[in-house]
């Protein structure tokens, strides 16, 4: 379910999910279900991430103080955001990715509209799957 190569890139210890659990409380919190390629991802590997390929700081899904968790909560109170879209990185000038765990999709989602071309269902995905994504990212 996920890219090959992605074991090689992640072996380090310091990537290695030590507790489950945390994804699974995460994802109860936040009130979504993801494609099973997010799941074993996050399942499998602790973040954050950076690679060179997609120049975003790739979250953790629970872990460390910015999570895709907080920052999900964040734009939700913030922007109004449905609760199908999980912020997936840090703010890179002024976008974010953005997953729809209703389509699977990854989008670049900048705040100066992009924001409501993705809330109107009018932006363009950047990624068809998160596993897509994965192997952009990852360059696997």
């Amino acid at each position: 379910m996920l890219p090959d190569g992605l074991e090689n890139i992640l072996e380090e210890d310091m990537y290695k999910r030590q507790n489950r659990n945390v994804v699974h409380e995460a994802l109860t919190r936040l009130g979504v279900n993801v494609s099973n390629a997010f799941r074993q991802f996050y399942n499998t590997y602790a973040g954050p991430f950076w690679e060179e390929n997609v120049p975003f700081e790739l979250l953790d899904i629970a872990e460390e103080k910015n999570n895709i968790e907080s920052y999900t909560y964040i734009v939700r109170e913030e922007h109004g955001w449905s609760k199908q879209f999980l912020v997936l990185s840090e703010m890179s000038a002024n976008t974010v990715l953005v997953l729809d765990t209703l389509t699977d999709k990854v989008y670049k989602v900048n705040f100066e509209g992009g924001d409501e071309l993705l809330l109107s269902g009018e932006l363009q995905e950047s990624w068809s799957s998160f596993y897509d994504f994965l192997k952009d990212y990852f360059n696997c």
